[in-house]
């Protein structure tokens, strides 16, 4: 009820927009007790009955706690936007076992029931390159697996020592210049999938919740449901003579791109 109010409050304020993130934000309701059993799927339900609500977010989703009943319900509602951040570090069995989290076949069978059961679905990820012990094999696995899966949004950081942690004093560090070299090829690929995303939304049309305005250039900028606040690529609508309000949704023709960022016009007044 604290969150539903929260949310409520935010929604009196002018946001349109929820994003819901925690340390493992699909396992909300998990420690309510044998007697309570609500989960994320009815608070997905409650929230999207508030309503000057637009969108939903779910962000920091682990692979491990995606029940059928969670996928159905991102798919069935409306104000939850097919997108979903799942932060799988790596792919290999064997460096996923060195950080304790589960292996690859559990989360392909994950990321294919998503990719099948929610369309248009927009999956962000985070990779860690050069955790200590991964060898080039395992590398180009995670590569490979970036490549099959296609993540449209994505990050990649280079594993960094940490005192105190059990993978600081693992053997067979990877060299800190390997580690970076990694990151970038990886960056590279997330950047070439984002640039093909965008390509193919060239002629779509699509809601964009406007952010902010630059009125220098006349230009009004916002996001469409596959861009996180902050994190992902915005949308540029140019031409804007009255101003946009923050909050407001428009419907816009996407008419090119710019980079990864969707340049678009004007096809439906706001809302």
């Amino acid at each position: 009820e604290a969150i539903l109010e929260e949310a409520r409050q935010l929604v009196r304020g002018g946001a349109r927009e929820i994003n819901l993130i925690a340390e493992d934000t699909n396992q909300w309701g998990t420690d309510f007790g044998p007697r309570d059993a609500r989960r994320l799927p009815d608070l997905l339900e409650a929230l999207s009955e508030i309503e000057e609500l637009r969108w939903v977010r779910l962000l920091y989703c682990y692979p491990s706690y995606f029940d059928d009943k969670l996928i159905d319900t991102i798919a069935r509602l409306d104000k939850v936007v097919k997108y979903i951040d799942i932060p799988l570090q790596h792919s290999a069995t064997s460096v996923l076992t060195r950080m304790q989290r589960p292996g690859e076949a559990h989360t392909a069978k994950l990321l294919t029931k998503l990719r099948e059961r929610i369309p248009d679905l927009v999956l962000r990820t985070t990779f860690i390159s050069g955790f200590p012990g991964e060898t080039a094999e395992e590398f180009d696995h995670l590569r490979k697996f970036a490549r099959t899966f296609g993540f449209e949004r994505g990050g990649v950081f280079a594993y960094s020592e940490e005192d105190g942690t059990p993978a600081a004093l693992m053997e067979d560090q990877v060299d800190p210049e390997v580690r970076m070299s990694r990151q970038m090829r990886l960056q590279r690929g997330f950047q070439k999938r984002s640039e093909a995303w965008s390509d193919a939304q060239i002629g779509r049309h699509v809601d964009v919740l406007i952010d902010r305005m630059d009125m220098d250039a006349m230009t009004a900028i916002g996001r469409s449901y596959a861009d996180a606040p902050d994190i992902d690529n915005e949308v540029m609508i140019p031409g804007v003579i009255v101003p946009f309000t923050p909050g407001m949704v428009v419907r816009c023709e996407v008419t090119g791109v710019n980079g990864v960022d969707l340049v678009g016009k004007v096809v439906e007044e706001a809302s």
